[in-house]
């Protein structure tokens, strides 16, 4: 082989294996980023589809990814922007540890995985159960960086002081709650910004962390409701007979809840009373907190 023919093959390999490596992380500039990311020292999993503001980003419950939300090229056409969902530290397609967690390691992580994909602030958070504590966590680190939130049967602030529990443990993942929730506590305010909080009809599944407390049922829907305090624009619902797994159980509302906090967002404007939005239509019962 000529040398000016080796120099066009070892030429070509080099930008095969540059392209392999690019494409790892984002189709072209200005696509949809989707691939593993280093944050922090270990590489988090993000796929995301569609294009436009505010991006949505979809934070998963204890143990479990990416993959309990719906298609997240679905959500972004039918919202119209762009969603994106991650797996934590140690779950899904991230890189996998053995070790416990913080809530606000957590926060930081995926604060820096959304810089890291180059995905402009603010976000509208989308949490269901235990990710509600990192969205908060997030909020109140970085509340330039929040639009507005969904809350999806997530953990109370004071879920470790209720159950006795430091360290919840699920699905292979452990998360430390305490300092974090110990800092909601204590403040943990949006604001004005849009935000939306659906409690189980029937959380049944979260209630077995409750060591068989017999208040359980009024705690989680006080709980519930508080949540939607901690903005002056909110909306409260129940999902009427679903079960914790909202975004699986009751995917037609969990899309609602996000377009409703999405087009607040673009528009500025305040959210509807419950029973003059659409929620009801798609299995959320009106209660006013």
């Amino acid at each position: 082989m000529r040398s000016r023919e080796r120099a066009l093959l070892v030429l070509m390999i080099a930008l095969s294996v540059v392209g392999t490596a690019l494409s790892a992380v984002s189709a072209a500039p200005g696509a949809a980023p989707k691939g593993r990311f280093k944050v922090n020292g270990h590489k988090l999993y993000l796929t995301c589809a569609g294009s436009g503001r505010p991006v949505v980003v979809l934070d998963a419950g204890l143990g479990s990814d990416h993959g309990i939300w719906a298609d997240p090229a679905r959500s972004a056409k039918r919202l119209h922007t762009r969603v994106c969902a991650y797996d934590r530290y140690g779950v899904g397609r991230s890189d996998r540890t053995n070790k416990v967690k913080t809530i606000g390691a957590a926060a930081v992580d995926l604060h820096g995985l959304l810089l890291k994909a180059k995905l402009k602030a603010p976000y509208v958070l989308a949490a269901h159960s235990i990710a509600g504590l990192v969205d908060r966590e997030f909020a109140r680190r970085y509340p330039k960086s929040v639009a507005g939130m969904v809350l999806l049967d997530t953990a109370p602030d004071d879920w470790d002081t209720y159950t006795g529990t430091k360290t919840f443990v699920f699905g292979g993942e452990s998360l430390d709650v305490v300092a974090a929730s110990a800092a909601l506590r204590a403040r943990d305010s949006l604001g004005a910004k849009p935000l939306i909080v659906i409690e189980s009809g029937n959380p049944v599944e979260v209630s077995g962390w409750a060591s068989g407390k017999s208040d359980f049922y009024a705690y989680w829907d006080s709980a519930q409701r508080a949540l939607a305090r901690i903005s002056s624009n909110s909306i409260f619902a129940v999902a009427a007979s679903i079960g914790h797994e909202i975004t699986v159980n009751a995917p037609a509302l969990t899309e609602e809840t996000m377009r409703l906090v999405v087009n607040a967002v673009r528009t500025r404007a305040t959210l509807p009373a419950c029973a003059a939005s659409t929620l009801p239509k798609k299995g959320g019962a009106c209660d006013p907190a």
